[in-house]
């Protein structure tokens, strides 16, 4: 249960941050994805963002029947979709979900949330 309660206090804290940004947030409880395999989804402005979300001490990696969902779910949605990972040192960083299914889950991959939230604030 520390976990469960770690990873929702994470979350909220994106949904926090990006309400503050205009998004409007919805957090979708549903412990180990089995139901929906979506932490958190962000709308602005027509713009569609599903998130996946980690707080490990240590890079995240999703398995991959978690990643197709995921993707699928993001399909059929039209959402774009991130792995947001809360890394040590409070950063925030974040992880297309192609680059997360081609396994290139290296440092210059990682968006942070200055360069994430600059390029979805287009619209």
């Amino acid at each position: 249960m520390k976990f469960y309660r770690k990873g929702v206090r994470f979350e909220r804290e994106l949904i926090h941050f990006l309400n503050y940004k205009g998004f409007s947030v919805s957090r979708t409880a549903s412990s180990g994805g089995y139901l929906y395999p979506v932490d958190i989804v962000a709308l602005k402005r027509g713009l569609i963002l599903a998130f996946e979300c980690k707080a490990h001490k240590n890079k995240p990696k999703l398995q991959k029947d978690k990643l197709k969902k995921f993707k699928d779910w993001c399909k059929n949605g039209g959402a774009m979709g991130f792995l947001a990972w809360r890394a040590p040192k409070n950063r925030w960083l974040f992880l297309r979900i192609e680059d997360a299914e081609k396994n290139n889950y290296a440092d210059e991959n990682w968006i942070g949330m200055e360069n994430f939230l600059k390029a979805t604030d287009f619209r």
